[in-house]
């Protein structure tokens, strides 16, 4: 059934009335339940008609394991599965209808929230979580675009599609990371397992959203340049969070041992504890931690499209249409939350190595960026959609010294364009990027010579940073490189990590000639190869 019929019963029981929102791998309709009479929410799985039968059979399998999944969850906070059902080949998961408006969405027209509103929705959330770890899932994909603001003051998480259960050990022939950029916690954004500490963090950098008007990785668009400072677990301290600042940097430590359980999340927001700390409200620079080691990719790959981004404006978050994912796509009012107040807050995708649910780099305020699940493959396969960009992302606002001196600022070689081609022919420049990435990873000394002062600062954040961010893939490849405009140049970029996972991404460079040489001045993701 085509993803833009309505008015049609599924299994004999569900009549799709109207299309409520989609994303990641599905659609979501409202219907009407014809044996109990009510109304429903019905998430239509797509299936790609590109798809072999033994893929239709798992695309399936994995339905009828979300729901189960889902249906394990008996919580007023969480999104309740009824039914899981096939019709036509299709799979079709139903259930609790809920008309809401997601926090993404809200934060996007209001920018921010009140402390007690944030903490009021927190606390839902945490709540609805607590259980699910209770009862061993993990969510891997807590962000705005998942909780949903009813317009009866209730919140609800949402989306536990990309969720699995811990002793659930199948796997396929890839892995991946699920989550989405802006609201990965660091061991995650490695490639490591999604445990209850990572949905902790997740809800602190969603809570911090709400608060800050951006994720804990600032503000920008560059999914590679989150992921970075994701991995990397290089967090802005909140500014704005007042007594809320403890529990929102415990539980966005770099050590997942660090971090308070999310029964403890739950109550510290339920008696207000945190509102007893006396802590200012502006806080110094960002913090720089320290690297954490990846542990072991996590099975069941979810397939993201990353939306188009562009090299350095607000973050964002891909959104269902309408705003609504399991909801009837209405605006909330402004005011909601417990005693009269508004919800809100702001992790498809859905999935990383990144998984990506289509979400770029951030989530909340501005636009939406894209959401993306990275497939973590075998070195032998490539695929995965996850966005990267080529270099590291902007450098943090306190300065850090370095035994690695850069290169000298000699001239780089020169490119390899046809003979006789002039030096601003569009032949150069695709020589540029050509060779540029003919020599990575391990060629960053002389490509750092290759990059405009600019971008070295700006977006590779200084040399260290930069060897840094390449040390993390084994290879790397330029396709389908041609000029797309007088300075600008459009690759297909296929990145394979020290871990095995790869991507492939179509990013446009934007290219300055500097004394006869064309160097990179900037980058952007424009499209999934």
């Amino acid at each position: 059934m085509g993803a833009e019929s309505g008015d049609r019963l599924v299994a004999g029981r569900y009549r799709l009335s109207k299309q409520l929102g989609a994303g990641g791998m599905g659609v979501v309709w409202q219907a009407y339940d014809e044996r109990l009479h009510r109304t429903v929410a019905v998430k239509q799985l797509t299936v790609p008609p590109s798809l072999t039968a033994p893929e239709v059979d798992e695309v399936t399998r994995r339905a009828v394991r979300e729901g189960r999944i889902a249906a394990k969850l008996q919580h007023t906070s969480s999104i309740t599965v009824f039914d899981v059902v096939e019709d036509e080949g299709t799979p079709y998961l139903v259930m609790e209808h809920v008309p809401s408006t997601n926090l993404s969405v809200v934060l996007r027209e209001q920018g921010t929230l009140p402390l007690d509103e944030v903490a009021a929705i927190g606390a839902q959330v945490a709540a609805a979580l607590a259980a699910a770890h209770d009862v061993g899932v993990v969510h891997r994909d807590v962000k705005p675009g998942n909780v949903l603001l009813g317009h009866d003051n209730t919140v609800k998480i949402t989306d536990f599609g990309i969720s699995r259960l811990v002793e659930d050990v199948t796997g396929t022939t890839t892995t991946n990371i699920a989550g989405t950029p802006a609201y990965l916690s660091p061991e995650v954004a490695q490639g490591g397992s999604a445990t209850f500490a990572s949905d902790v963090f997740s809800l602190g950098a969603t809570l911090y959203a709400a608060v800050e008007g951006h994720s804990p990785y600032g503000a920008q668009e560059n999914t590679m340049a989150v992921l970075h400072r994701a991995a990397s677990g290089r967090v802005d301290p909140p500014r704005n969070a007042g007594p809320m600042t403890d529990l929102l940097l415990g539980m966005l430590a770099t050590d997942p041992a660090a971090r308070p359980t999310m029964a403890k999340v739950r109550d510290v927001l339920t008696s207000r504890d945190w509102a007893a700390a006396d802590v200012p409200t502006q806080i110094a620079p960002p913090l720089r931690t320290a690297q954490f080691t990846p542990a072991e990719p996590v099975p069941e790959p979810t397939k993201l499209t990353p939306a188009a981004t562009t090299a350095l404006p607000p973050v964002r978050e891909p959104e269902p249409d309408g705003g609504d994912k399991d909801g009837d796509g209405n605006n909330r009012k402004t005011g909601v939350l417990i005693g009269a107040a508004a919800l809100v807050v702001a992790l498809a995708i859905a999935v990383i190595v990144v998984v990506l649910n289509r979400d770029s780099g951030t989530e909340p305020v501005a636009a939406p960026p894209t959401d993306y699940v990275t497939e973590t493959a075998p070195a032998t396969t490539t695929g995965g959609e996850a966005s990267q960009a080529p270099a590291p992302p902007a450098p943090p606002t306190t300065t850090t010294t370095t035994t690695t001196p850069p290169p000298s600022s000699t001239a780089p070689p020169s490119t390899s364009a046809p003979a006789g081609a002039p030096a601003d022919s569009p032949e150069a420049r695709v020589a540029a990027i050509t060779d540029y990435y003919a020599v990575m990873p391990g060629g960053t000394e002389v490509n750092w010579n290759r990059l405009t002062s600019r971008y070295q600062a700006r977006t590779a954040g200084g040399y260290a940073s930069y060897q840094r961010f390449w040390s993390g893939f084994r290879s790397v490849s330029a396709s389908g490189v041609v000029a797309s405009g007088p300075n600008t140049v459009d690759a297909t970029i296929t990145y394979t990590r020290t871990n095995g996972a790869t991507s492939n991404e179509r990013t446009r460079f934007t290219l300055v000639a500097e004394s006869g040489v064309w160097k990179i001045d900037n980058s952007s993701v424009i499209g999934s190869a």
